[in-house]
């Protein structure tokens, strides 16, 4: 058997069970897709997940307008494996009996419809109570904002982080701060507030009390901006738009070949001798040959390399610098190999590249539904496990308030 058939057969879903199996999860989003994405990864697990929906806005938002039968993108991919029902009286026994409730809605809402966590916990001290909210749910500022909806817009915001990102080159009226091309803080609030979550069950296990769990928006993107805020205190000022110019460690970013672009590192001497060999371009080494010296809080100076690598890169085109860096890492003499230096060289992939790719196909990443008689490709879980693997389920259809069934088997990964 094929090693690929063995892997396949390995991480196969069928019938194993699940690490979350029987244990109860309740979700009160709305518009906060952080809670949304952290029901959606225990629900991967097996939870039996159970969204409340308490209004129909996040259903609407979707990029460039782009709905499935009126249901926007993102709320059909964070629908996988859940049962969806409305806000009502009848919800409340679910609530209350609950093993783990993802609170998404402003702090304080639930605790004045008498379903927040001091009423929970009264008649239930197992429970796990996981609340995400922009500013988390103590401190003045929290207090301030609590009716500022959640958003990964405003996280980014808050926190500085489209100041750090963007091109260099650009100044004056065309320098302007950049948001993340997807939602970076409320995908680390919702892989946080999963964490903490099964932390906190973990811990049940062993004393057989709930706790309180309070994940910050702000705080989670905030972890993104440390390199930053080290590096200031060291150069005593704050961190420019750098963009692709790593400031840490360069080079160690994103060049444009001949005929595509590549992720390019060299992270020792070694490497970055390496990479000069390769581009046959000692001229550069007197001035850049050690580490120290392309680490700068001056971004001027390090441009003056950068130019001159993205220079000499156009004249090579991708697949001849991958089989050059390739020939570096492929020495009879692997100890020594070390020390010769070896640069990182990748091609960068479009989307459509990635989706032809048979190394996906393998790990069953994509899957591919139907959804009003046409062919959707969905994500799958990223966590391959042997014995207990996360299951994904998409519906058929886009899933509207009103209990619906869990979720309908996808077609083929």
């Amino acid at each position: 058997m094929k090693r690929d058939e063995i892997l396949i057969r390995l991480f196969s879903e069928e019938n194993k069970p699940s690490a979350l199996e029987n244990v109860k999860v309740v979700e009160i989003a709305d518009e906060n897709f952080a809670a949304a994405i952290a029901g959606s990864l225990l629900a991967e697990m097996g939870a039996r997940v159970t969204r409340i929906e308490v209004g129909d806005e996040a259903m609407k938002i979707s990029p460039y307008g782009v709905t499935i039968n009126g249901v926007g993108i993102p709320y059909l991919v964070e629908s996988r494996n859940k049962e969806i029902v409305k806000f009502n009286e009848s919800v409340k026994d679910l609530i209350f009996s609950a093993d783990i409730i993802i609170d998404g809605t402003m702090p304080g809402f639930l605790e004045e419809l008498g379903i927040g966590y001091r009423n929970v916990s009264e008649r239930n001290p197992a429970v796990i109570y996981v609340a995400i909210s922009p500013f988390g749910h103590y401190t003045s500022k929290a207090k301030e904002f609590k009716n500022v909806p959640d958003s990964d817009l405003t996280a980014q915001a808050y926190n500085g982080y489209p100041t750090l990102i963007g091109n260099p080159y650009l100044t004056g009226e065309h320098s302007y701060p950049l948001r993340a091309g997807l939602w970076a803080a409320w995908i680390m609030a919702g892989v946080n507030a999963a964490v903490g979550a099964l932390i906190a069950l973990l811990e049940r296990l062993k004393s057989g009390k709930g706790q309180f769990v309070d994940i910050a928006t702000n705080d989670a993107i905030a972890v993104v901006t440390t390199f930053s805020a080290v590096m200031g205190f060291l150069f005593d000022k704050p961190r420019g738009r750098f963009g692709t110019i790593d400031y840490l460690l360069y080079p160690f970013g994103y060049h444009k070949a001949k005929d595509g672009y590549i992720a390019l590192a060299t992270p020792t001497d070694a490497d970055f001798r390496a990479l000069l060999k390769i581009l046959k371009r000692w001229d550069l080494e007197p001035d850049w040959k050690y580490t120290l010296d392309r680490i700068s809080d001056d971004l001027e100076r390090i441009r003056i390399l950068d130019e001159e690598l993205n220079k000499t890169l156009q004249k090579f085109t991708v697949k001849e610098l991958l089989k050059k860096a390739s020939k570096l890492r492929k020495s009879k003499l692997p100890f020594l190999s070390r020390f010769l230096g070896r640069p990182v060289i990748v091609k960068i992939n479009t989307l459509r590249e990635v989706l032809q790719d048979e190394h996906w196909r393998i790990r069953k990443s994509f899957l591919r539904i139907k959804i009003d008689g046409k062919e959707v490709i969905i994500p799958n879980s990223p966590i391959k496990s042997s014995e207990t693997p996360p299951k994904v389920s998409y519906p058929t259809y886009p899933r509207v308030p009103g209990r619906q069934e869990r979720g309908a088997t996808p077609g083929e990964g």
